[in-house]
């Protein structure tokens, strides 16, 4: 009775109770042509570590307006490469986007980011989160003071940001988020933003510009910026593990002006518990996808307990069995019964028999009506044809 209640226990008493349950990933490059090469590899570099971190592709909406690895100008043909030593290809073949070219629009990301998409949507260009996800949102391209240009044809502003979060707190589509946005006044983007548990970092203050990194000669241009190359470097390098323990605050502070030449800005006062919470929160929190799960109850169990428990449910399940398959085997029947049996069965041989004796019969009896009648058809054609000659 013991393990049985046990058992009962451990299938209907709520298991978990986490921080959050999922992470997502929404990645936005909104630079079109060649000369913005950088922005492009700027997405795919996060790309690639959030995955390498354990967000799926799934898990992942990846925006990119223009296909650098395809243009008539790439010296390497559906290569993209980040440093100009070309040891990495960002591209490569294992890439799934989302949105591409002219599908990138202010209105595109809007109603991804609050879910006011058609019925027949698919489900690959949908944000599919609930009030236990926690978001990254990561933003780059042409900006300026609380604006973000969309492929030099629109614009996307601190207002409409602030209002399209605040319409997925309400509808529940996020646990906390973290916004990163890598563009000239970066800053003021999250300037305008009221709703709650979000955690937002930028690459520039207002009338600072957001500067490349590097060239690469053979492609001709730019290849990466500077604010996400330096976050990028602390990720690949400080962040090497799914159980890093590193936090947001690890990564700010890794943050040098002077390389970045710039001034990034972090604001915290949107999170819950404010800038003590939010520089506490392990990087893997946002850019990885492990949930740290409680027991219910706060009880802790170490290995030699599960290890006992997990026995005992097999022996119930192997118990639970061995009756199943006694119950299967008959128990011997009396000896008047068998002959009983016996006996029916023989009337019932008999009956066969006696049928398929007058099937017989009942056959030649048609066979014999049957050539009666050809005989009688015959005759008379003989009749007629006697006849005709006469």
């Amino acid at each position: 009775m013991a393990p049985l209640l046990l058992l009962l226990s451990l299938l209907l008493a709520p298991l978990a109770l986490g921080e959050h349950t999922s992470n997502w990933a929404v990645l936005v490059s909104t630079s079109r042509f060649w000369f913005n090469y950088r922005h492009l590899a700027n997405v795919l570099s996060l790309y690639r570590t959030v995955k390498r971190l354990g967000i799926p592709d799934s898990q992942i909406i990846l925006m990119l307006p223009d296909d650098m690895a395809c243009n008539p100008r790439n010296a390497f043909p559906g290569n993209v490469f980040n440093n100009a030593d070309r040891a990495l290809d960002l591209y490569g073949d294992n890439i799934e986007v989302d949105y591409r070219g002219y599908e990138v629009t202010v209105e595109a990301f809007i109603r991804l980011m609050t879910d006011r998409v058609s019925p027949d949507m698919p489900r690959s260009k949908r944000l599919l989160t609930d009030d236990r996800s926690n978001i990254l949102v990561y933003m780059t391209g042409h900006g300026g003071n609380e604006f973000l240009k969309f492929q030099d044809a629109e614009e996307i502003s601190a207002f409409d940001l602030a209002d399209a979060f605040e319409q997925m707190w309400e509808k529940k589509r996020y646990h906390e988020m973290l916004f990163m946005i890598d563009t000239c006044q970066a800053n003021t983007m999250y300037s305008k933003f009221y709703s709650p548990n979000i955690l937002a970092t930028g690459s520039s203050e207002i009338d600072q510009s957001s500067y490349s990194h590097h060239a690469d000669n053979d492609v001709g241009v730019a290849v990466i910026d500077r604010y996400t190359y330096y976050n990028l470097e602390f990720l690949e390098n400080e962040v090497r593990q799914p159980s890093s323990k590193l936090t947001m605050g690890d990564l700010f502070d890794s943050y040098d002006e002077d390389k970045i030449h710039s001034h990034p800005g972090v604001r915290y006062d949107l999170f819950a518990g404010g800038q003590t919470a939010a520089r506490s929160r392990l990087v893997m929190d946002f850019f990885g996808n492990v949930q740290n799960v409680e027991v219910e109850g706060g009880v802790k169990r170490n290995e030699t307990e599960w290890q006992d428990e997990l026995r005992a449910i097999e022996n119930m399940i192997a118990e639970a069995k061995k009756r199943h398959n006694e119950s299967l085997h008959t128990s011997p029947q009396h000896a008047s019964v068998i002959d009983e049996v016996k006996e029916q069965e023989a009337k019932r041989q008999v009956r066969r028999e006696g049928a398929v004796k007058v099937d017989e019969e009942e056959g030649w009896s048609k066979q014999i009506i049957g050539a009666a009648t050809l005989l009688g058809c015959a005759g008379a054609w003989l009749a007629a044809s006697f006849l005709e000659s006469v």
